[in-house]
């Protein structure tokens, strides 16, 4: 579609397409400048300024967008959440001040707060998730399609495409598991910590007591030319041709 031609316009408030405009009628353009309805054979139906005022495209649709969304009520999700993949809520409201940040929709279900985001090109960035987070509340972010009509709105909000949940709020229930959790996973580390500590200091002992190689006195000279040695009380042979030395590297297995 060529986004230069304008798709919708209001009427006593009330956004419409050119389907059910009429020629010859003003209408009102986001930008607040008078509009009208032309096309024909070569060129489709599409509003446009009276004055030669220009507007953003973008802008148009992204009004369009809340305004349908408004009257719909409804929107599907990109995937099953809680056993379900449509939200219908029960009112909504048009960029209204959120703690401290203003959202293009907000839509409740009893006292569930969801907000909804559209987007062509600007899309939500680092600091408003931050927000967003912070206020613990479900955010979806639509992606702007290009539409010729409010029932071509429609359908995509009830499609589940072009869409991502940017945040799902953390529940008391959650909240709670989570520092259990957290709280049994440090106390266990810090055993686990302590097991370790015991356990490095025993195996240091261990390698001590273990050494390959231990320097040891001569202490008998066997009938065969080989010399015994005593080490801690357990006997150990060496063959001859190390006798001759006073002190030597005893090797012995465990």
């Amino acid at each position: 579609m060529n986004e230069f031609k304008i798709p919708f316009a209001y009427h006593n408030g009330q956004c419409i397409d050119v389907s059910t405009a009429q020629k010859g009628i003003t209408y009102q353009c986001t930008c607040g400048a008078d509009v009208k309805l032309r096309g024909g054979e070569k060129v489709r139906n599409h509003f446009y300024h009276v004055n030669n005022e220009t507007c953003s495209y973008e802008s148009i649709i992204h009004k369009a967008y809340k305004e349908v969304f408004y009257k719909l009520k409804q929107i599907r999700l990109p995937y099953t959440i809680n056993g379900y993949d449509v939200l219908k809520f029960d009112r909504v409201e048009l960029e209204k001040k959120l703690y401290d940040f203003i959202p293009d929709a907000i839509g409740y279900i009893g006292d569930d707060i969801y907000i909804i985001e559209f987007a062509k090109t600007s899309f939500i960035g680092e600091r408003k998730l931050i927000k967003i987070k912070n206020a613990n509340v479900m955010c979806i972010e639509i992606r702007i399609i290009n539409c010729e009509s409010l029932n071509d709105i429609s359908k995509h909000l009830l499609s589940n495409n072009h869409r991502e949940i940017l945040h799902i709020p953390d529940y008391i229930e959650m909240t709670i598991l989570r520092e259990r959790f957290v709280k049994a996973y440090r106390e266990k580390e810090n055993e686990l910590m302590k097991l370790k500590n015991k356990l490095q200091q025993y195996e240091s002992l261990q390698e001590l007591n273990n050494t390959n190689y231990i320097r040891i006195p001569f202490k008998k000279k066997l009938s065969n030319g080989s010399d015994m040695y005593k080490v801690q009380g357990n006997y150990g042979e060496l063959t001859a041709n190390v006798h001759e030395r006073q002190y030597i590297e005893f090797v012995f297995i465990n």
